[in-house]
């Protein structure tokens, strides 16, 4: 990552919104914790400058060459029928390798919510997740979601 104007500073990505290479970016400077770097969008962000916080410019270095892994967030709300779960989770695990959540529940409608946690590469890889899950039957949604 670039920070621009800011050296030997601790670097770290927000939870609550998961950015990942290729995402547009921001940084600001916490009390105490060094640069915390979220996703534009984040409402976070907003909350920080409202509160004083100093925002600064981040990016990416080369987003699209980096092999590391990087926590995302996803919510794939749809109609709960027989296989739904296991079409999404075959969509995921043939895009990437790390899944570490997931989570599911139904509504009195017969909606269900299905978050996961997985690993990517970067932006590129995580829509081309999303844009695979969009084409599955009974799916509705498919979002990156704020904590």
């Amino acid at each position: 990552m670039i920070i621009e104007g800011v050296d030997n500073l601790l670097v770290r990505l927000s939870h609550c919104c998961a950015p990942v290479p290729g995402d547009p970016i921001v940084g600001y400077i916490t009390k105490g914790r060094g640069v915390s770097v979220h996703r534009k969008a984040c409402p976070n962000v907003a909350q920080a400058e409202a509160n004083g916080e100093r925002l600064i410019d981040v990016y990416w270095e080369n987003p699209e060459e980096t092999t590391s892994l990087y926590n995302a967030d996803l919510e794939v709300q749809g109609y709960n029928r027989n296989g739904l779960l296991n079409e999404v989770l075959k969509i995921v695990n043939n895009t990437t390798k790390q899944l570490n959540l997931v989570n599911g529940r139904v509504d009195h409608n017969k909606m269900v919510t299905i978050s996961i946690s997985l690993g990517v590469r970067n932006a590129t890889q995580l829509q081309r997740i999303m844009d695979n899950l969009k084409n599955v039957q009974d799916v509705y949604v498919v979002k990156r979601p704020f904590r």
